[in-house]
């Protein structure tokens, strides 16, 4: 908190207080020694007593604003010790959820691959049981141009049938 004067300069003072104009006016009009001569002394005492008395009340006044202003600056620097206390956790906070952040992506980058890993060797393995299964397809057809018995033929086609769905089943689910 800052002290500020209440009259700036000189001439605003004596201009503005009133016991200054008083007295001014009756140097002015009378002379100084016309004006001492109409001055009642006890007035002047009494006059320098109430001045001292208000000097004594401003610096009371001051010396307790200064201590205030003081008060204040001790309670500005605890907070501020305490606020760059806090900034520094939040720092390291920061630094400590962006690793765990990091880590948890490159964590997914390796599940990723290796899911697509996996997905391509049971694609690969899906294209072996599809190959496997147009060989017995070719084969049913030659046993059936041959004439062997129907009702295994039938079976064994329904077989083939059964192993196709499921290879259709399993690349649809796995690709989604």
């Amino acid at each position: 908190m800052r002290a500020i004067d209440k009259h700036p300069s000189l001439a605003e003072h004596l201009f503005s207080d009133n016991k200054v104009r008083k007295y001014g006016m009756m140097i002015f009009q009378h002379g100084v020694k016309g004006a001492a001569k109409k001055v009642n002394p006890a007035a002047l005492y009494v006059d320098a007593a109430l001045s001292v008395i208000e000097a004594v009340n401003s610096y009371l006044k001051y010396a307790k604003e200064c201590e205030k202003t003081k008060q204040i600056l001790s309670e500005n620097r605890r907070i501020k010790s305490e606020l760059d206390g806090q900034l520094k956790i939040l720092k390291l906070r920061q630094d400590t959820i962006l690793k765990e952040g990091e880590a948890r992506i490159e964590e997914l980058n390796q599940q990723v691959q290796l899911n697509e890993l996996q997905r391509s060797n049971m694609l690969i393995e899906v294209k072996k049981h599809i190959q496997i299964a147009k060989i017995m397809q070719k084969k049913l057809k030659e046993e059936r141009e041959s004439g062997i018995n129907f009702k295994q033929l039938q079976e064994a086609q329904q077989a083939l049938d059964h192993l196709l769905r499921a290879s259709l089943m399993f690349i649809t689910n796995n690709i989604e």
